[in-house]
């Protein structure tokens, strides 16, 4: 058993997010299918005598309230064990864009300690919600998956039979997810089209056509009053042919391809009308290994 362990953190994105109203503890009930794209961080997990995390680049956070720092805490309480690791991550998702990167990287943390731990058969979905609302979806090594409650309920759904492409496009705007949250109107979803989408996956026939017109996000409005430049980024895109959809509660939009070609060629007319596009497979799936023979972090 290697005592060092890497683990791929990809990013999501949100093929729907429906709100459903707002819980007695606060929080929002939601029903969404994730996906993860091929944007990553990578988390190398070690054990150590002490607890070190350490990002690069360093991001403004402290080291308490640090995703990362806060699952070795989680998972050492769950488990018996002494909160102590040696955690390295290599960011490469940008920060506070919707694409879920620190929840990704608590994800990661929980899957490399509890391989490096020998943790068979712990709940790492239970200890991640703990953490944050999309760390048990991250923690749960799925590709697709349909997410309720605040995000502690996660079943894994069977990807496309055909690998699926998406045109990722950032959008310089920063926006704080509480502050979405606490702006949205009073009106409801039922999670209708989370589960259409779902049960599509589940029997094999979520086509690029279905899920495109199952695309929703109930946050987009509010987010797009709040950071305009996201309006004017799908605006632009319209007048080019392109829909654009939110992921998470913002900044970044994407919008489905019918394969690679499609994508690439998308990305070509987004870039040439300024914006910042680059395409990505969805639905990826994370994995681990020993990282022998690799360089460190630092």
């Amino acid at each position: 058993m290697s005592r060092r362990v890497v683990v791929a953190a990809y990013a999501k994105v949100n093929l729907t997010l429906e709100v459903l109203g707002k819980r007695e503890d606060g929080y929002h009930e939601l029903a969404s299918v994730f996906a993860t794209i091929d944007l990553r961080d990578n988390v190398r997990v070690a054990a150590s005598h002490r607890l070190d995390v350490r990002v690069s680049p360093p991001i403004p956070a402290s080291a308490h309230d640090e995703l990362a720092t806060r699952s070795v805490a989680a998972l050492a309480s769950a488990s018996g064990r002494a909160a102590v690791a040696h955690i390295r991550i290599a960011k490469r998702i940008p920060l506070a864009s919707g694409l879920g990167g620190g929840s990704s990287d608590a994800g990661a943390t929980l899957r490399g300690l509890a391989r490096l731990w020998r943790l068979d058969g712990i709940d790492l979905c239970r200890v991640g919600a703990q953490v944050g609302s999309d760390v048990p979806f991250f923690a749960s090594g799925a590709g697709f998956a349909l997410v309720r409650g605040r995000g502690e309920l996660v079943e894994s759904l069977p990807p496309p039979a055909a690998r699926l492409w998406i045109v990722l496009v950032l959008v310089a705007a920063r926006l704080d997810t509480p502050s979405v949250f606490a702006a949205l109107p009073e009106r409801r979803s039922d999670g209708s089209r989370s589960r259409a989408i779902a049960e599509r996956l589940r029997n094999g026939t979520a086509t690029v056509e279905v899920l495109r017109d199952g695309l929703v996000n109930d946050l987009t409005e509010t987010a797009e009053r709040i950071a305009p430049a996201i309006a004017n980024t799908r605006n632009l895109a319209a007048i080019l042919g392109i829909d654009l959809a939110m992921s998470g509660s913002g900044p970044s939009l994407f919008t489905l391809a019918k394969d690679r070609a499609h994508a690439l060629q998308m990305a070509r007319v987004l870039r040439r009308a300024g914006l910042k596009a680059r395409l990505c497979a969805l639905g990826v799936a994370p994995r681990s290994t020993s990282d022998r023979g690799l360089s460190p972090y630092g």
